[in-house]
């Protein structure tokens, strides 16, 4: 999709995808669950899929990063492989920090995993932020651009091994390219290996992150740019000037965002709940989590209160609280400032996901089907 046409699409081609919950409850509240349910969350995939959203989102992280180092988490790909086993259409997204697996694992997950969903996958790239995830996993904590250094050296390698032909043609565009294969075997005789990959299991890749660097990797290498919830004006801005990189690259990129969704029959009782969520935060956890997040040098999190922090991704920001109808009215202008994706986060996913795709996304759908001649 060219980035003229995605900024102009009309809001019923949207697309919608479920955030798993695989750290507990989204919310920092003090009244939330705080260990990840893994039958939860292959119900919650089953009925996403029965519901008709697009696709399902699955984070990585090893350390709790809604509630705390002393609370679980569920592993995302692991949750993935056994969703992809009982689904039969929904898209699966899943996050990899680079250090954390190597782009040969990654390969070979993505290669397995391919053949056991029967569909495409898409990887998005977590360059991360908790130093002491990093330190637990014997992987090294480099500052903000060393991160992204090294997600770039990750996906060079990983388009090499899937793609190693045009890797290597685009690797000889690039000065300061690392060579992607190594010494000996058919690379030496000037035919890079395959290793058994199949191309068709090459991922689409997103890229998170708000800051430049992350903006030009995902123009790069990038087919999604996944952004946090932030003001409409700020998100324009984002949204025009990634596209314009993405330009530069001969390439085009989609927009996702992350969106926490209270949609009810009136707008009091949408603003009653938001600000009953408001009310329990838990600042004691959202304390700690700001002086992580202050350490890591991350941008997205760098200005936001102590109100955005009850959400991890600053998902309120985005406006979709309030009633069925005026959640709908919202889809349009998300579009018209150029976003492609919504990442959805439940309160309740089985209780609140159905009701929204009757209320606002299946009307809004409807309004695009073309309507019959007498």
């Amino acid at each position: 999709m060219s980035a003229s046409a995605s900024a102009s699409k009309t809001p019923g081609a949207m697309r919608f995808g479920v955030w798993l919950p695989v750290y507990g409850g989204w919310l920092r509240t003090v009244d939330q669950p705080t260990a990840p349910d893994v039958a939860a969350c292959l119900a919650i995939a089953q009925q996403a899929e029965a519901l008709g959203f697009d696709f399902l989102y699955a984070s990585e992280n090893l350390l709790n990063c809604i509630h705390g180092p002393s609370e679980g988490v569920a592993d995302a790909w692991s949750l993935l492989g056994a969703i992809a086993a009982t689904t039969n259409r929904i898209g699966l997204c899943g996050a990899v920090k680079p250090g954390f697996r190597s782009p040969f694992l990654v390969a070979r997950m993505l290669d397995t995993l391919s053949k056991v969903a029967e569909r495409p996958l898409a990887l998005n790239i977590v360059c991360g932020w908790w130093k002491e995830e990093f330190e637990l996993s014997g992987v090294s904590w480099l500052d903000h651009a060393g991160r992204y250094d090294r997600a770039g050296a990750f996906l060079r390698d990983l388009h090499g091994l899937f793609r190693p032909a045009a890797q290597l043609a685009h690797a000889a565009d690039e000065e300061d390219a690392a060579p992607v294969f190594p010494a000996g075997g058919d690379a030496a005789a000037g035919a890079p290996p395959s290793y058994g990959l199949d191309q068709s299991s090459m991922p689409e890749v997103w890229i998170a992150g708000h800051s430049p660097r992350a903006t030009r990797m995902a123009a790069e290498w990038g087919h999604c740019l996944f952004l946090n919830g932030m003001p409409d004006a700020e998100m324009k801005r984002h949204i025009e000037a990634s596209r314009q990189e993405a330009n530069r690259w001969g390439r085009s990129i989609e927009i996702a965002v992350n969106a926490y969704v209270i949609a009810t029959e009136s707008p009091a009782q949408a603003q009653e709940r938001w600000r009953s969520v408001v009310a329990r935060r838990n600042v004691e956890t959202i304390s700690f989590f700001r002086q992580v997040m202050r350490q890591s040098g991350a941008a997205a999190w760098a200005d936001l209160d102590e109100e955005q922090m009850v959400d991890s991704n600053a998902g309120f920001e985005l406006g979709l609280i309030g009633s069925f109808e005026e959640v709908r009215a919202r889809i349009p202008e998300l579009a018209a400032i150029g976003v492609d994706r919504i990442v959805c986060q439940f309160d309740d996913p089985m209780r609140d996901a159905g009701p929204f795709t009757k209320r606002v996304i299946r009307p809004l759908q409807q309004n695009l089907e073309p309507r019959s001649v007498a």
